[in-house]
């Protein structure tokens, strides 16, 4: 049921009908545009709804008050509403307040098509405004806690990382990629894209705060990510002897195990560290082809170290 009241089209059906039910009961012409007016208010976020809604009703005011100046100087005809539009339109262009633009016109005409422009007029048009936005406002701020969504991707996508490197280290072994590998891959993209999405929208929910820990926490899974692909680009050139092979897959294998948030990385930052004097202590190539493993190997070890520090900086910068 919550997420059927999340719909944005929900929203703004009932925000519309409530809207022109209260103006119509409190006795307010033109009603109808209070509801058109709680539609256009309608946002998909907290933040986003707000700002808006403060644009519209400073651009509505200034609609009120040219039409009332233009009106009562020159006459509420045709070719003055055009002059009105002239001035209102780049008005709110300039201020940055265009999200009011329609309902501004909107408003105008009312006093356009009214015999007698006083204080009557005035205060319908500022309560049309009122209302529509209130209304609005009180289903915006109306939202599903995205959280839970966020935090169940977050473990999907550590358990894709998971498979993804526990692969890697069988597959140094075995010297065979599992057949679902690349479809792992994609779903792990396609994933953490969604989950960018709903890492703005929390972020946006927050008025008068920003929270950046959800944006932050899958960058730094994008990141992981890019630097996963390289290190299946360079894991399939190289082909090593079995001492090199069996210890590169045990801290593959150990990387995969401590995946989860909260690990700073740094054992296992000392550890690739220690694996690399370990590959640097080797007898040195005999020939060309092993000159070019060892070299790959080396580049490997520096992809998983930049997939470790990547990790380190998030849990630092929380």
């Amino acid at each position: 049921m919550g997420k059927y009241f999340q719909s944005k089209t929900v929203k703004a059906a009932l925000a519309a009908t409530i809207a022109i039910f209260i103006s119509n009961y409190i006795g307010i012409e033109f009603a109808v545009t209070s509801g058109v007016i709680a539609i256009l208010s309608i946002q998909n976020t907290k933040r986003e709804a707000m700002i808006i809604s403060v644009r519209r009703i400073l651009a509505s005011i200034i609609a009120i008050a040219l039409s009332y100046v233009l009106y009562m100087l020159l006459g509420n005809t045709p070719v003055i509403f055009g002059i009105f539009l002239l001035i209102f339109i780049p008005i709110t262009k300039y201020a940055k307040i265009t999200e009011g633009t329609i309902v501004g016109a909107v408003l105008s005409t009312h006093l356009l098509s009214s015999n007698n422009i006083n204080f009557y007029w005035i205060t319908n048009e500022i309560n049309l405004t009122i209302i529509g936005i209130g209304v609005a406002m009180a289903f915006n701020l109306y939202t599903v806690s995205l959280e839970e969504e966020f935090e169940s991707n977050k473990e999907k996508i550590e358990e894709y990382y998971r498979i993804i490197l526990s692969d890697m280290a069988l597959s140094l072994v075995t010297q065979s990629v599992p057949i679902y590998e690349q479809q792992i891959l994609n779903d792990s993209e396609k994933l953490i894209k969604n989950t960018k999405e709903i890492a703005q929208q929390i972020n946006n929910n927050y008025i008068l705060k920003n929270d950046y820990y959800y944006i932050r926490y899958i960058d730094m899974r994008m990141l992981q990510l890019d630097t996963i692909k390289r290190m299946k680009k360079h894991f399939s050139k190289f082909y090593m002897t079995y001492e090199q092979t069996k210890l590169l897959s045990e801290f593959t294998n150990d990387i995969a195990m401590n995946i989860y948030e909260y690990n700073d990385c740094i054992n296992l930052i000392n550890k690739l560290n220690s694996l690399r004097r370990d590959y640097k202590s080797m007898s040195l190539p005999a020939n060309r082809d092993e000159f070019e493993n060892r070299a790959l190997l080396f580049q490997f070890l520096n992809d998983l170290e930049e997939f470790l520090i990547i990790k380190k900086e998030f849990k630092l910068s929380l």
